[in-house]
């Protein structure tokens, strides 16, 4: 069993810091492992990183852990996983707050590419916090745009505000850039504990039963999904910015060798500026559903669970980036349809 970290990201102000002070206060159930990035915004009480020098964890007595880093993300989570091995530290998840400027990408791929990591700890999720009073005049932002896209799971601060901007034209916005994320509106000031906890953990974004982007989209806006009527849809059509999402779809399978092929001329052509790609894949001569995760040219095709007997089986990917070229895309995943015989 290895330990779930959830990364916490979103725009300078949105409320991210909030969030981590209450869960270094109050008592929730869980020991909860919170890694603060030194550099980022004043924010968390000083009480809790007073110490200076080295890396420092600070065990509270609500059984949380505060953990400053200085450094590589890799050797705070090793050194966390020691003491726990040790017996000197217990903790049953790890939330990581990153700045407010924070491209969460190199994070993310900290989890895919570390082996070493992938036997201490398992990412849970993205959550981005949307502040509902500067959301729109942030939008021009490429950081805020970043943090929105790669979540998995999206938190609207500060509607209670009367200054809050039209929580159904930030939905669509949101849901545009990023049509497989939840969005869900929270005070963060007043909601119970549990409910900040159903927000922030047990987010799956990485599992191997992971939900994919059709059913999810259903719990959003039917104008921003509606049917998927069609083998391929570009979601938000009206939508010029250089941020632009787009999904795949496909009954028949797929060529597993055919896939990988295509993403690499994909990855070769986009580089960073394809973000984030995701989804689950009907594979030729594969019984189980295969599950793909990308991040910023580093994708990776792991096994996922069985279909069941009468689900019907199907392709579902969800790319998001700079500047992508859908008609590209939706030509090259074409190609790899597996060919039915005569």
């Amino acid at each position: 069993m290895t330990i779930p970290v959830t990364i916490l990201t979103g725009f300078l102000g949105s409320g991210k810091t909030t969030l981590v002070n209450r869960i270094l206060r109050e008592p929730m159930g869980e020991r909860v492992a919170v890694i603060e990035n030194e550099y980022g915004e004043v924010g968390v009480d000083a009480e809790f990183l007073a110490r200076s020098g080295e890396e420092t964890i600070i065990q509270l007595e609500n059984g949380c852990l505060c953990c400053t880093v200085r450094g590589d993300l890799a050797r705070a989570l090793h050194e966390l996983a020691t003491q726990a091995r040790d017996q000197r530290i217990e903790f049953d998840r790890v939330l990581i707050e990153t700045t407010g400027l924070a491209d969460p990408g190199p994070i993310i791929q900290t989890f895919l590419a570390e082996t070493a990591i992938e036997s201490m700890f398992h990412l849970d999720g993205i959550v981005t916090v949307v502040d509902a009073v500067h959301a729109q005049s942030q939008a021009d932002r490429l950081e805020f745009r970043a943090q929105v896209a790669y979540a998995d799971r999206i938190v609207v601060s500060k509607l209670d505000l009367p200054q809050a901007q039209d929580a159904a034209a930030i939905a669509d916005g949101l849901a545009r850039w990023n049509p497989r994320a939840p969005i869900q509106a929270c005070n963060l000031h007043e909601a119970q504990m549990s409910t900040l906890c159903d927000h922030l953990f047990q987010v799956r974004g990485f599992a191997a039963d992971y939900v994919p982007p059709e059913e999810i989209g259903r719990a959003l806006q039917g104008q921003v999904w509606g049917a998927l009527d069609g083998r391929w849809r570009k979601v938000g059509a009206h939508h010029t910015e250089e941020v632009n999402s787009c999904v795949f779809t496909s009954q028949e399978a797929l060529q597993l060798d055919c896939l990988n092929e295509a993403l690499d001329k994909l990855i070769a052509r986009y580089g960073s500026r394809l973000w984030r790609c995701k989804g689950i894949l009907h594979a030729e001569g594969h019984r189980a559903r295969l599950i793909l995760q990308g991040v910023q040219g580093l994708i990776q095709i792991g096994s996922g669970m069985m279909w069941r007997p009468y689900e019907p089986r199907r392709t579902v990917l969800v790319f998001i980036g700079q500047n992508l070229e859908p008609e590209l895309i939706q030509e090259a995943l074409l190609q790899c349809v597996a060919v039915q015989p005569a």
